[in-house]
């Protein structure tokens, strides 16, 4: 672990893993909480005295709350991003604190009352302690030395924070074998979060400052490195006109000169790099989709005919979310063998191997297989997006480029994501053949981002190789 305070940070990671799993990832799962919501009336009254519940206007309802709360968060992540490189990770994770009492605290009032119009701040505020919290995936695993360690704790966590979708679940099974109402859970699930978050607050707060300077030191650095290299560019060049080398030498350090590593460049290059604008638009495209296929599965599987089992598939996709965990050791080989660009692509082909299921059957039994893909699918995701990101970019735009890369995220849904699921709830009724569809077409030309992400992994690399041997040369 980098630095002091090894273990404070050994138990950060512990508490980070709790709550990723019961809070950050549980707001992904939200069909079984519909589900909870549906027995609990919520919107019911948006329904003709003669319509069997839960009827098409009250789905739509319940499907906006959680789609406009994802799509707002993600929009103002951002700002968390420049707020945790500015202000540091301890003072923007109790923030993140704060939103998720907020949220839940509304959440038992709007049930205990019947005041449904309370979902959509209570689901906006436990969004936004949802995606500044998923933040802390790659903030936690900058506490770990850069390499295989680092990619490893970001997997784990990203690959825990999938997991989370199992927690609703849970909830759900609570409620209907037991007494307790969605109010009286909901307390005990508040009560929980204070005990699980506020034990990360307190080590973000013992160990923040330190991190904070590290990262500062980690920046000064970078441009002494820039100003080295520059100035030995000079003195090189000077000394190559001098002794008049070959025209092979003279090429070969004038490639070396030519391109600066991304984490060497300033903070804005960085953000504009080709490499991050690429990565972006991939995690884009993939993240909406993600989204749509979470919030969309009750649905899309009540449509197939899941209700008349007890929405016993809905169970099942939402137990099998934590089989990504068994994808770490696949996504740490291909990262460790080939690469990022690799990883890119099997989280694509995973992809298409999910929509393909989807719209090529209406066998619910089949759909498993599906469910199977899409498990590993977000492991792939969130695993190598972050991970690549931090593999280029200086610590002290890692904030700020996560939080951009879900701003993306959320545009690309709020593009998509609200007309696509209306159209198929209200046109087609409940029929989510061309909304799937749709997004598996949009995977095909993913497959060109994933060559350019290689690609540009595979320049660092060679530059990083020249770096090292001309420093061999100068000793």
């Amino acid at each position: 672990i980098v630095g002091p305070h090894g273990q404070k940070r050994r138990l950060l990671l512990i508490s980070t893993c709790l709550y990723m799993i019961f809070y950050t990832g549980a707001f992904y799962g939200y069909g079984p909480f519909q589900l909870m919501l549906e027995e609990a009336g919520a919107f019911s009254n948006r329904c003709a005295p003669d319509e069997p519940l839960p009827c098409p206007s009250q789905t739509s309802m319940l499907l906006n709350v959680q789609f406009s709360s994802m799509l707002t968060t993600m929009i103002f992540t951002p700002f968390v991003g420049f707020g945790i490189d500015k202000f540091g990770p301890a003072i923007m994770f109790k923030v993140a604190f704060v939103f998720g009492i907020f949220g839940l605290v509304l959440l038992i009032i709007s049930t205990s009352l019947h005041i449904d119009p309370l979902l959509f701040p209570s689901f906006l505020c436990i969004g936004f302690m949802s995606c500044l919290s998923g933040l802390y995936t790659v903030q936690t695993g900058l506490l770990f030395e850069e390499g295989r360690d680092r990619n490893r704790v970001i997997s784990v966590l990203n690959a825990l924070l999938d997991s989370g979708a199992v927690t609703y679940l849970l909830l759900w099974f609570v409620e209907t074998n037991t007494v307790l109402t969605l109010p009286t859970i909901s307390a005990v699930y508040l009560a929980i979060y204070i005990l699980v978050v506020g034990t990360s607050v307190i080590f973000w707060t013992r160990i923040g400052k330190k991190t904070q300077r590290l990262a500062t030191e980690e920046m000064d650095r970078a441009v002494h490195d820039v100003v080295v290299v520059r100035r030995d560019s000079i003195r090189r060049a000077s000394e190559i006109m001098e002794r008049q080398e070959s025209i092979i030498d003279n090429e070969e350090e004038s490639t070396t000169d030519q391109y600066i590593l991304i984490a060497n460049r300033p903070q804005m290059e960085q953000l504009m790099s080709s490499q991050y604008i690429t990565l972006c638009i991939f995690f884009s495209f993939h993240q909406a989709r993600n989204t749509f296929t979470l919030t969309t599965t009750r649905d899309f599987l009540a449509y197939l005919g899941d209700d008349e089992y007890g929405n016993k598939y809905l169970s099942i996709f939402t137990l099998l979310t934590p089989v990504s965990v068994l994808g770490l050791p696949f996504v740490d080989l291909i990262l460790h063998k080939w690469g990022y660009g690799a990883g890119l692509h099997t989280c694509n082909l995973l992809g298409i191997c999910q929509g393909i299921v989807q719209v090529s059957s209406t066998n619910l039994s089949v759909q498993i297989l599906g469910f199977v893909f899409y498990s590993f699918y977000r492991c792939f995701l969130f695993s190598i997006t972050f991970s690549a990101l931090a593999a280029f970019i200086r610590g002290d735009v890692i904030g700020k480029g996560c939080g951009i890369y879900i701003l993306f995220g959320g545009l690309a849904g709020l593009a998509f994501n609200i007309p696509l699921a209306n159209v198929a709830v209200n046109s087609f009724g409940g029929n989510f053949f061309i909304p799937n569809l749709v997004y598996l077409l949009g995977c095909l030309p993913c497959t060109f981002l994933c060559y350019q992400v290689g690609r540009g992994f595979a320049k660092e690399a060679k530059k990083k190789e020249e770096i090292a041997l001309y420093s061999d040369r100068k000793e």
